[in-house]
């Protein structure tokens, strides 16, 4: 790249957005998961609490 004037740590930068993609959609999933189960867990903590379980 040094060919190009572009510097190494400015290489990914211009990569496609095509590879970026599946990590983003990836990381949103996650996300997606971890809001459910926190929500999962509040709520059981709430019924818990407030006796409709056990």
């Amino acid at each position: 790249m040094a060919e190009l004037g572009i510097s190494h740590t400015h290489v990914n930068h211009y990569g496609s957005v095509q590879s970026r993609k599946p990590h983003a959609a990836r990381q949103r999933l996650q996300a997606v998961l971890h809001g459910t189960i926190f929500t999962a867990a509040f709520l059981f903590v709430v019924a818990m609490v407030c006796g409709v379980l056990g």
